[in-house]
Parts: C-alpha cells; structure tokens; sequence
C-alpha cells in the first residue's frame, strides 16, 4: 500500500504541474494584445517594401545604365563617327567608348558631358522624355550608309546601318585607292570576315603578311593589330561583317 499510495501521489503532482503550464501559457497567450499583433503585422509589410524598393531601385539602374549606352551609340552612328573618332575627339580611349556603348561601365558625369559635347548634344536633352528612338530600317540605300572615316581619307569604310539597337552584325562595304592603306596596327574587340570583291589587298597581322586577290576571303581575330593595305595601282573593294557591331 504504501508504493501504491507513493505511485498515485506522483502521478497527481505531475497531472497539476501540466494543468499549470497549460494555464502559464495561456496567460502568456493573452499578454499580446493587438497592438502587439499590427506592430508584427506592420513589420513585416515594411520589410516588404524595403525589398520591393531595393529591386525596383536595383532595375531603374539598369535601365537607365542601358539607356545611356544605347543613346550614345545611337548618336554617333548619326553623326557617322566611328568609336575611334569619337574617342580621339573626346579625350578618350577607343576602349572606353566600346565599353560605355556595351553598358560595361557607366560613365562619369565629366566624361558624359565631353563624349554629347562632340556629339552635339548635352545632359538635359540626353536625358530628356523627349527622346524618340529612330525606327529601324529593312532597305539601307546608299545615301543611308555612314562613312566612318574622314572625308579625305583615301580609305572609305562606309557602314550599313539599320538604326536598329539590337543589331548583333555590322556590316562594312570598303573601298581602298590606289596605294592607300588603312591606320598603322589597328585593333578591337571582336572578329571581323570578309570578301576582296575587287582588285587585291594585303593583310598585316602582328609580324605576318597575307595577299588576297579577287574572289579570296578572310576571317580574322580583330584583338591582334592588323592593317589594310592595297600595293597596286588600281581601286579595291571589300565587303566585310563584324561582330560586335562596335568599330
């Protein structure tokens, strides 16, 4: 009797401690009034718009580092500026220009305003909401192509330009006067095929020297320095595509 009597007593003590507990809890429960609740509920929202900001803050970045990339490029090839000359004009590296059209870097406000003072615009009509994006071509016609060397070069590259900003191709149509040559070690990004459509032309890479005739074709790597140069007395015309469309 005495073990039973312990066994019930134990079993009793342990059935109130629970009872207590249920009762500390529910108490505990009753403690969070509603301001309690909406100061949680409150939290939380703010924490998702903190996040919603962040990410719509994050895209209107990029938009806008793409926009100014694409304008740009949009505005030289209006003027029938090639990167070099732009970035000669400016103060600039070739590489500086590819990479701000490519919208790898974002300029600085100083090297903006020096590339649209060549360009001949400025910061408020750039970033104007009047800014219309020319419409793309399907037909260029010959007075539609932009000649990106000077007037008095006897090397004319003229580009075939659509206005379109998603192109992925340029398109160059070349023509080479008697004993005239393209500038010393020329080099950029990308990679360059073309077709000798008439007479010949020499082809320097690095220390090597290459002679196509008519009907003769290239593919080569534009990041080595390379030079164009015709050795006959004649005219001679190219057509070439490269990639990326920046030259």
């Amino acid at each position: 009797m005495p073990e039973n009597h312990k066994l019930n007593s134990t079993t009793k003590s342990k059935a109130e401690t629970a009872v207590t507990d249920i009762d500390n809890i529910e108490n505990d429960v009753n403690s969070i009034d509603d301001k309690d609740i909406v100061d949680i509920e409150i939290d939380d929202i703010d924490d998702e718009l903190m996040d919603s900001d962040t990410a719509s803050s994050s895209e209107a970045d990029e938009s806008l580092k793409e926009d100014i990339g694409k304008k740009i490029n949009q505005l030289r090839l209006a003027k029938g500026y090639s990167q070099r000359k732009l970035a000669k004009m400016s103060g600039l590296t070739n590489t500086s220009i590819s990479s701000i059209e490519r919208n790898k870097v974002s300029p600085a406000v100083n090297t903006l305003k020096a590339i649209l003072t060549v360009l001949g615009s400025d910061l408020t009509t750039f970033f104007s909401d009047e800014w219309k994006e020319p419409r793309a071509r399907v037909i260029v016609t010959p007075k539609d192509l932009l000649e990106l060397n000077e007037p008095n070069s006897r090397v004319s590259l003229k580009q075939v330009y659509n206005c379109s900003t998603t192109r992925n191709l340029g398109f160059l149509i070349e023509t080479y006067q008697p004993n005239s040559s393209t500038e010393e070690k020329i080099a950029h990004e990308g990679e360059e095929i073309g077709t000798v459509i008439e007479g010949k032309i020499i082809i320097r890479i690095e220390e090597s020297t290459y002679l196509l005739n008519q009907g003769d074709s290239y593919v080569i790597d534009t990041t080595q320095p390379h030079t164009f140069i015709n050795p006959t007395d004649s005219v001679t015309r190219i057509v070439s595509a490269h990639t990326p469309t920046t030259y």
